[in-house]
């Protein structure tokens, strides 16, 4: 399925030979989100962009108009460079976007690779570009104009004779002036501002991190310290691209924590204490009279504890391997322990998680979970409905949100199972979606009425619970390789991945499980 996007933010620049046809702009912007019919959509920053070379430059999503000439992704987006051909249709763009009239690019592009965070929002981390378009409306209003410049027109346009001297003149007197502007803002911020270090940019991968531990580089030290909490913030913005990358893998393994709230761990301590309200008889009502009390409530809160338990492994390596291997034999061993405590941590979260919810189910007094009409194979699509609706009423009631549905793989696959007239509810190629619902088989997400679905693996037959992500939270404090007690009589060194992690239920009633009916 072909998706479009648009903003604006471009310029049109003349070319070599005078005739204007040059166009630049951002085709793609980073981080921005929008609604889209197959709901929330961004592009991430590291968002592959497949067949760029052979994309072409249209007018509206119809009619060619075009070339791309180049591509390069920065920081706020893919920029593009792209050559408007010399035909009626082109030089009427060119009109256009030298009035202002025209100011704004799309793109249509066939998705590749998604990911899903806990807030429902999709995040395009690969799609295969095939066009870009100039247009009237794009999806991204908020981006802005990157700047244009005077053209000098063809002779398809108007003849050169007809433009006074003087106004030449006084455009190359301008452009001067801009440039010798340019020139000092360039030497004043290069002599003044700040330099912002990038976070472990002293190496180019893990395993030139790693050779730098064993040496005792203060660089190195200091790293390990310097990145312990990234692993819970995910802020990877001024890190550097092994390291992000790292805990994007982790992250990418990690499908169960990722829908949960993710919070930094206290500098000292094996246990820690968290607030929950125990109590809230707040209310708003309508003032009786000007003068009258308002309406009073209180809210109280109580403290649990919960133990913070160490995750990790460690491995050894000669010092002939260290010192002698290149990097990616090192980047191969780190990779494997990274993999390994990403799963440790991932099994406890779920485990915790999955008892939570059979715990809530179950309970005799509780409720705050939800009956469902039929068993499991017994239900039908209008059930499921109105089981939402119940489920929804009850979150607003319970003040939560209702993000997600989480279920076991029983529950899923009777759920894409549903059918009518013979045709399946469920649209599973992981691209396209129908008017019921569409779910990524691979990726086990996707969406059931318009709810985000999120298939918990290995989890117990029969669980089906809404996920509100402030109902458990997760606190973590890790950081990459850790260098470790070597055996100098064998020349050995060990390394180790090891992060502290605490886990509980900051809001219980955030978690509403369904209870099927035994057959």
């Amino acid at each position: 399925m072909k998706h479009e996007i648009g903003l604006k933010g471009m310029c049109l620049r003349a070319a070599e030979d005078g005739d204007g046809r040059t166009l630049e702009g951002v085709a793609v912007p980073y981080g921005q989100i929008i609604d889209t019919w197959d709901g929330a959509e961004t592009f991430d920053h590291d968002c592959r962009f497949d067949d760029i070379e052979s994309a072409k430059l249209c007018y509206q999503h119809g009619e060619l108009i075009g070339r791309i000439t180049g591509a390069e992704s920065r920081d706020d987006g893919l920029h593009i460079t792209a050559r408007i051909s010399d035909t009626q249709r082109g030089r009427d763009v060119v009109e256009l976007l030298r009035d202002g009239a025209l100011d704004s690019l799309s793109v249509g592009f066939i998705p590749l690779e998604n990911e899903m965070d806990k807030a429902g929002i999709t995040h395009r981390k690969r799609v295969r570009l095939l066009e870009t378009s100039v247009v009237s409306w794009p999806a991204y209003e908020s981006a802005k104009i990157t700047g244009q410049r005077d053209m000098e027109k063809t002779t398809n346009n108007r003849n050169e004779s007809e433009d006074p001297k003087v106004d030449k003149e006084l455009e190359e007197m301008l452009n001067g002036i801009r440039d010798e502007q340019r020139s000092m803002k360039a030497a004043i911020a290069k002599g003044s501002a700040p330099e912002h270090k990038t976070v472990g940019g002293e190496y180019r991968t893990a395993g030139d991190y790693l050779q730098a531990l064993y040496r005792g580089d203060e660089a190195a030290v200091q790293l390990m310290h310097e990145c312990r909490d990234l692993i819970a913030t995910g802020n990877t913005g001024n890190t550097s691209t092994w390291i992000a990358d790292d805990l994007r893998l982790i992250e990418m393994r990690r499908k169960v924590i990722n829908i949960l709230t993710h919070d930094t761990l206290p500098a000292k301590g094996m246990t820690m204490e968290y607030n929950v309200v125990s109590t809230d008889t707040t209310d708003v009502a309508k003032q009786a009279t000007e003068g009258n009390a308002l309406q009073f409530g209180k809210v109280t809160f109580g403290t649990k504890s919960v133990s913070i338990d160490t995750y990790g492994g460690y491995t050894t390596m000669s010092r002939q391997v260290i010192e002698r291997s290149t990097t990616p034999m090192l980047n191969t061993a780190l990779a494997a322990l990274r993999n390994a405590y990403a799963k440790a941590t991932e099994t406890a979260v779920r485990n915790y998680l999955y008892e939570t919810i059979a715990s809530q189910r179950d309970a005799t007094q509780n409720a705050n979970k939800i009956d469902a009409p039929a068993t499991l194979a017994a239900m039908t699509i209008d059930q499921w409905a109105t089981l939402i609706m119940n489920a929804a009423e009850l979150a607003d009631d319970r003040n939560v949100n209702l993000t997600r549905l989480g279920v076991s793989k029983d529950v899923m696959a009777s759920l894409i199972a549903l059918k009518d007239s013979g045709s399946r509810f469920f649209d599973l190629s992981g691209d396209g979606s129908d008017t019921i619902g569409n779910f990524d088989l691979t990726g086990i997400a996707g969406k059931f009425l318009r709810l985000p679905v999120q298939m918990l693996p290995k989890a117990p037959n029969g669980t089906a619970c809404f996920i509100d992500p402030e109902s458990v939270t997760v606190w973590e404090s890790g950081g990459p390789t850790q260098l470790s007690d070597g055996d100098p009589t064998k020349l050995t060194e060990n390394y180790s991945v090891y992060g502290y992690m605490a886990v509980a239920a900051t809001n219980v009633d955030g978690l509403i499980p369904v209870k099927f009916p035994k057959g």
